[in-house]
């Protein structure tokens, strides 16, 4: 079955961020399981939702990936964890996202 996950992870400053991402590699090699993967800051820390092919496959990416990259980092923050059922999903101009993305705060610099 098809889940968004959603994590906030609490009190993590941007270059924390950018090193667990760097460290895992999920820009250049993402999970296969991984549909979609959304950030935005908050007033908290961090707010990441994700659309997964399964529940497993992110359990999976969890124990196998984030954690031990956060803990190769030495980065223990505060998670909450929430794993539910897609109900609806509405892409109407995705494909204009990729112009977008490189302009973003925290985009990476594109190679040329």
């Amino acid at each position: 079955m098809t889940v968004v996950t959603t994590i906030d992870v609490y009190a993590m400053p941007p270059h924390e961020y950018r090193a667990i991402l760097d460290h895992m590699g999920v820009e250049t090699r993402p999970a296969a399981g991984l549909f979609l993967h959304l950030t935005s800051k908050t007033d908290f820390g961090f707010r990441v939702i994700e659309i997964w092919d399964r529940k497993e496959g992110f359990d999976e990416f969890l124990a196998k990936r984030l954690t031990p990259a956060a803990q190769a980092l030495g980065i223990d923050r505060k998670m909450e964890i929430t794993v539910t059922p897609l109900h609806n999903f509405f892409g109407p101009r995705l494909q204009d996202l990729v112009g977008l993305i490189a302009s973003l705060p925290g985009a990476r610099p594109r190679s040329g």
